[in-house]
Order: C-alpha cells, then structure tokens, then sequence
C-alpha cells in the first residue's frame, strides 16, 4: 500500500514538473530585447559592416614583469583553425580593434613575465542588433563591444 502511494505519489511530481517546464519557459530573444541597454551614442541609422571591440588586459607591471609588450594575434574562427588574421603588440591596459562583423574571432594575449609564457585566450563573434524605442530613432549597433584577456593568477 505505502509503495503504491510513493509510486504515485512520483508520477504526480514529474508530471507537475514536466507541465511546469512546458509552460514556463518563455521567448529568450524577446526577454533579452527588453532588458537590453543600448548606448544612443554608440548608435548608427547606418547598418555597419564592422565593430570596435574593446580588448581589455592586465597591466604587465603589476603582475611584475620588466617586460611591458602584449602581443595580440587575432584569428579568424577557432583558434585551431589557424587562420590567422591580424597581430598586434602594445603596452596598454585596453586597445581597440576594428572587425567585420558576423564572424567568429579568437584573440590571444601573450605575456611574458619572470621568464615563463602565459597566453590568456578569448573570442567573439560580433553581430549587429537593431533598437526601435531605446534612443530618439531608431538604430543600429554592434555587440558585444569588449572583450577581456587579462590574466586572472600568474603562478
């Protein structure tokens, strides 16, 4: 008697929760597009062919390396693919990069510091988004605008 009502008792819950599951999902893009931010400055009434992609790194000396050069290498797709796009070396914390937009990048930084190599790697894909009613007219703009590439721990 006690096993049958656990049996039912199992089938009644999977049952709510399948239902529960069915009927309370909603629209993803849709919940995205409300809570969206768009920045008005950042718009165009233009649809753009390329995004500037902020990349943002650790700062060499705080990590401790006498050596202040990032090298950048940018590639198109995966990183395995090794079709290499662009390199780039600097000694910000942030540089910008200026992409065609709906395709896949992968971005590496090295750094060098107290004579071992670390390579922070990252990608991104930027895409082109269009707003009706956030700025004044209606617009378009690229996202994701940055990109992060700095070093969590070094030893």
């Amino acid at each position: 008697m006690v096993l049958s009502m656990h049996k039912r008792s199992n089938k009644l819950f999977f049952l709510f929760l399948f239902f529960t599951l069915l009927f309370s999902c909603e629209n993803d893009e849709e919940l995205l597009k409300d809570i969206t931010f768009v920045d008005c400055d950042a718009c165009t009434a233009d649809e753009p062919f390329t995004a500037d992609i902020r990349i943002k790194l650790s700062d060499t000396y705080k990590l401790g390396s006498a050596n202040e050069i990032i090298f950048l290498d940018i590639y198109e797709g995966n990183l395995e693919d090794e079709v290499h796009f662009t390199s780039y070396q600097t000694t910000s914390t942030e540089t910008t990069f200026n992409l065609p937009i709906n395709k896949k990048y992968c971005i590496t930084a090295t750094y060098y510091i107290d004579n071992k190599t670390y390579i922070a790697v990252n990608s991104v894909t930027p895409r082109v988004k269009y707003n009706e009613s956030s700025c004044d007219e209606p617009c378009y703009y690229t996202a994701p605008r940055s990109l992060n590439l700095r070093l969590k721990h070094t030893k």
